[in-house]
Parts: structure tokens; C-alpha cells; sequence
């Protein structure tokens, strides 16, 4: 029994070892898991070996020695493939949220940029000019409708009366209270048309396209240097008529 007991450690290694390795293949598992999983079977077979007297315990020794540095050092390095990943999702989180911000800034600019011109505008620095001392129209209404009135009739009577009028954008759209909440950074008329990491010009691009037989004013606004080739943050499209960005939470 305790010949046959000698053998139970190495068959387990040798069984987890295969199974481990096996499934870290079909799976696509990284390198470091199909390198421990190679170890622990190697070290099993070594063990195996050891006992059926086909090497010798010096050399088995040193086999042990050279396998356990090496576990540890696989050990290190998938604790690390972990914590680089976190450390990563952190840090995209991060970016993704400034971008998103920045993004957001272009896109209410734009919409107040229609309302005055009936268009979007191509280029940035007109964007930013509007944004500094630009204005838009505001439909008001003067007077107050009674409880038992509706809007419409209201004005009917000429109880109350509608005027338009020119607001600043840059007061009314980014420095009221309510724009200001849940900021991720503070806006800043100077700098919105760049991104806020890299400091570039957002790539931005505007056009007209028929929609339903009228010409409808397109924009798109991207993010210029992305953080993950292939996964650029961005609003609105020159195929349709949307401001909706790509990103959740819109």
C-alpha cells in the first residue's frame, strides 16, 4: 500500500496537469496559464518518474528546484496579467469619462449652433467663436396662462404672448447651475474643441444629406486619439440626421 501510495501525487499532477492544459487551449486561455499548466504536468511526470526509479533523487531534486522557481515566477506573472487588466479597465473608465464629457460639450454647442444658423458647422474654431459670444434665439412667454386656460388659448385672448429673443450661449447653455452638475471637468470656452487628454482638436466634420426629399444638416464629431485602436468615442453621422453618441448612457 505505501509503494502504491507514492504513486497517487505524480498521477494527480499528471491529471491536472493534462486537464488544465487541455482546457486552457480550447479555451484560448494567455500564456502564463498554458505554461502552468504545462509545469504542473511536467512536474507530475517528474514525480513519476522519481518513483519508478528512472532518475535519480539528486536529479529529481534539481528538476523540483528549477520547477518550483518557475512556479513562482509563473505565479508573479499571472497575478500580474490579472492586476494589468484592472489596472487597465481603471484607466480606460477614466479616459472614456473626460472623452464623453468633451464630446457632450461639442454636441450642445452644435445644437445651439443650428438653432441660429439652421446648420451645423464644420469647423471648430467657428464652433468656438459662436460658443464665446454667440447667440441663439429663445421663444418666451410673457404674461401667465390662467389655471383654467390652456396655453393656446391663452394666447388666443392675448393673455399672454410669445416673444423671441437672443440669449448668450455661453451663459445660458454652459454656465447655468444645472449644466455645471455631474461634470466630470469644468468647461472651460478656451479649450472644449479639444480633447481633453491629449489636448488634440476633435476631429469634426459637417454636411448636408436628403432626407424625405429636404436637404437635413449632418454632423460627426470624433474622438482623435483613441485609446484602443478600433473603439473611437463619437456622436452623430453623415448618413442620417442623430447627435447620438456611441457610448452608454447617451
Amino acid at each position: 500500500m505505501k509503494s502504491i501510495g507514492g504513486y497517487v501525487f505524480p498521477v494527480l499532477l499528471i491529471i491536472l496537469g493534462g486537464a488544465v492544459l487541455l482546457l486552457s487551449l480550447i479555451s484560448g486561455q494567455n500564456t502564463w496559464v498554458k505554461l502552468g499548466a504545462f509545469l504542473t504536468l511536467l512536474t507530475g511526470v517528474i514525480s513519476l518518474l522519481l518513483q519508478l526509479g528512472m532518475i535519480t533523487r539528486k536529479a529529481g531534486l534539481a528538476i523540483g528546484m528549477l520547477c518550483l522557481v518557475a512556479s513562482l515566477f509563473l505565479a508573479f506573472r499571472n497575478y500580474r496579467s490579472v492586476a494589468e487588466v484592472l489596472e487597465f479597465r481603471k484607466e480606460k473608465s477614466a479616459y472614456d469619462s473626460k472623452i464623453v464629457q468633451g464630446l457632450k460639450d461639442i454636441r450642445k454647442a452644435q445644437e445651439k449652433y443650428k438653432e441660429a444658423n439652421g446648420v451645423y458647422t464644420g469647423n471648430l474654431q467657428v464652433l468656438q467663436e459662436f460658443v464665446k459670444s454667440g447667440t441663439y434665439p429663445m421663444i418666451r412667454a410673457i404674461g401667465q396662462v390662467p389655471d383654467t386656460l390652456t396655453e393656446r388659448a391663452a394666447l388666443e385672448l392675448k393673455l399672454i404672448v410669445r416673444d423671441t429673443i437672443r440669449v448668450p450661449v455661453l451663459d445660458s447653455t454652459f454656465r447655468t447651475s444645472k449644466a455645471m452638475e455631474g461634470r466630470v471637468y469644468p468647461f472651460d470656452p478656451a479649450t472644449f474643441i479639444q480633447s481633453p487628454v491629449s489636448g488634440k482638436p476633435f476631429l469634426l466634420t459637417a454636411g448636408m444629406i436628403t432626407s424625405s426629399g429636404r436637404n437635413t444638416p449632418v454632423v460627426v464629431c470624433k474622438d482623435p486619439t483613441p485609446l484602443v485602436v478600433g473603439d473611437t468615442l463619437m456622436f452623430g453621422s453623415l448618413e442620417k440626421a442623430t447627435l447620438a453618441g456611441n457610448w452608454t448612457g447617451d
